[in-house]
């Protein structure tokens, strides 16, 4: 048995379809939630885990033969890119300390040839060129870089690891279409004119790398490198094969360098303040221009390493095109959207799942039965299991879907048994929805201690135990929301809820922080903050605060409204939303007459009644 990780991918697709010929029997390791259509209808095992949690990959590569570790993240974006780093480099040692642990015999560890030091045009680069892990020439450089030192690093303690550095990969099973090589050979497909740049680079079929890969498990010597590469070609050169293979009119446009290099910065620009997608940036570029005299020499004499001619690759891959419409330029969006990058985020052939705090009543329980309505599978958290438990059933009777996790989140223990259950279901996350937290009325000074503690604990640290807890499985996919329930106090610190205020304050920027954090990673944070709503909030608060009543009955908004905004998030990704929406204008309120509510706010006070 042969584990593959990132088999979901285009060289993934490409290399368990060269094993399963073979007669090998695969076991696929793809992360929680994520798209395989790749890989429907093929004779393997599907094991669903995240390479930054060992704890995951150790039952994964138990009884293994070989160990084929493709997962990771490229990227030819400038700066620097912390999820990148981790999967590449932290991932890739993970993998390799559990499968040396594992005592798996054999472990072929996929890096890059932009992993190596780049040498100056006319110096060959093979096997000689060391790995460069400062390489100025990008983030993604350095971090192949390092996960390949880590690597050799297990292999001096015994792991028989090999590591073969492919050059540019195209060709057929790019099911998701999100290769920019695949988006461009599909463009050029089409008629009409058609931009490139007159550069070089080599390129190789992603059958060749698989089976490059296999030979190298089966060949190559421990702690051996090895280049997997195709046929340098010009771009021009390039993209006359795909126009011969496909077909039909058709004609290319040189753009120079240096407009090219201006009209990179630009998308790259572009790219960066909304959001997009660019095929055009300075790496790319850089990359063109560089030196591309690569051999595979030491493959070919050593493995047997032999790559199909170039021709041979267009023409299967346009074929493979013309089968394969689904991700199509105007489908591309649609299915980023799928992998949460998107309003609408679904990833078709699995069931979204959602995490609903405060689930037992108010906006929580209106919030979860929405989601379950919308096809979600729904877990239901709260200390109230009786409550939990009527909820799910109603759901169950409504056509859904809904787990109950009765959980303290007062308590660290009642988090952690929260973030436990959904990891043991095994079926990801893609919407967490933090509606839990409880309110106190009255003079601060008459808030008993403990009553601020355990307010501070579930509003504010449950809160943000759960966003770091499932913010990586998150990231791990590329998609994913978190909506905290806030309130408009969070804008407008209100007397006589001086640290429930405070406690809203809190998740209010914690949720903008994160927001800008994580913009462009495919995970959203947002926050809902309503005015008074129509719920048992202010019930129990009156009840907490010595029977003082909290006099918003006219201003009570249904909790279904607030409810109808979380599910408007989600379609629409947006830092806040205040509800009713007359109510942004609060922030701009406290700025402006923040000073006069200052000197009246304690006539305010001495009005409210005492009742009970």
């Amino acid at each position: 048995m042969v584990v593959v990780t990132g088999a979901a991918g285009h060289l993934g697709a490409a290399l368990v379809r060269e094993l399963i010929a073979d007669g090998e029997k695969v076991r696929a390791f793809v992360l929680p939630g994520e798209d395989i259509s790749g890989l429907l209808g093929l004779p393997l095992e599907i094991v669903r885990g995240n390479i930054l949690q060992r704890e995951s990959i150790v039952p994964a590569v138990r009884g293994a033969e070989v160990v084929y570790h493709l997962a990771g993240i490229v990227s030819i974006m400038p700066g620097r890119d912390e999820l990148m780093r981790r999967v590449n480099v932290e991932g890739s040692a993970n993998v390799a300390r559990a499968a040396r642990e594992a005592g798996v015999p054999k472990m072929v560890y996929v890096s890059s040839i932009h992993a190596l030091q780049r040498p100056a045009s006319g110096i060959p680069i093979d096997e000689r060129v060391p790995f460069d892990p400062h390489n100025a020439a990008g983030e993604y450089d350095q971090t192949k870089a390092e996960a390949s030192l880590a690597v050799l690093a297990e292999a001096d303690k015994g792991l028989d690891a090999v590591i073969v550095c492919p050059t540019g990969i195209i060709g057929p099973f790019d099911f998701r279409g999100l290769s920019p090589m695949t988006r461009q050979i599909r463009a050029w497909t089409r008629p009409g004119r058609h931009l490139m740049i007159n550069g070089h680079f080599d390129f190789v079929d992603a059958r060749d790398v698989g089976r490059g890969m296999i030979l190298a498990a089966r060949r190559g010597g421990r702690g051996s490198v090895y280049i997997l590469s195709g046929e340098r070609v010009s771009v021009p050169a390039l993209y006359a094969l795909v126009r011969k293979c496909a077909g039909g009119k058709g004609a290319g446009v040189l753009v120079p360098f240096a407009a090219a290099r201006l009209i990179a910065r630009l998308a790259t620009l572009h790219s960066l303040l909304w959001g997009t997608k660019v095929q055009f940036t300075r790496y790319a570029l850089e990359t063109l221009e560089s030196n591309s005299d690569i051999s595979c020499g030491k493959s070919r004499q050593e493995l047997g390493y032999e790559p199909r001619p170039m021709l041979q690759t267009i023409r299967d891959t346009v074929l493979w095109l013309r089968d394969n419409p689904q991700p199509a330029p105007q489908q591309v969006a649609a299915f980023e959207r799928a992998r949460g990058r998107g309003p609408g985020a679904k990833v078709p052939g699995r069931t979204q799942v959602a995490v609903v705090t405060g689930a037992s009543s108010g906006i929580g329980a209106v919030t979860a039965r929405k989601l379950a309505a919308r096809g979600y599978k729904v877990f239901l958290v709260a200390r109230r299991a009786d409550r939990l438990g009527e909820l799910a059933a109603r759901i169950g009777g409504e056509g859904g879907r809904a787990e109950v996790v009765a959980a303290d989140l007062a308590a660290p223990a009642g988090v952690r048994r929260v973030y436990d259950r959904v990891v043991e279901a095994g079926e990801g996350i893609d919407v967490l929805v933090n509606s839990a937290g409880f309110g106190w009325y009255g003079y601060a000074s008459d808030m008993p201690a403990e009553t601020a503690w355990d307010m501070i604990r579930v509003n504010n640290a449950a809160l943000a135990e759960l966003i770091l807890l499932f913010l990586p499985m998150m990231r791990g996919t590329g998609r994913g929301h978190v909506i905290n329930i806030s309130s408009i106090v969070g804008s407008f610190p209100s007397p006589w809820a001086a640290v429930y205020s405070a406690t809203k304050s809190f998740v209010d920027t914690l949720t903008t922080a994160l927001h800008r954090e994580l913009r462009n990673s495919g995970v959203h944070v947002s926050a809902v903050r309503p005015g008074p709503v129509l719920t048992e909030f202010y019930q129990t608060v009156s009840k907490r605060s010595s029977g003082r009543s909290i006099p918003v009955g006219r201003f009570l908004v249904p909790a279904d409204v607030v409810a109808d905004a979380v599910i408007r998030l989600i379609a629409r990704p947006r830092r806040a939303i205040y509800v009713p929406d007359a109510y942004r204008v609060i922030p701009w309120a406290e700025l402006a007459f923040g000073w006069l509510f200052d000197r009246v706010a304690w006539l305010l006070m001495k009005r409210q009644p005492n009742v009970g």
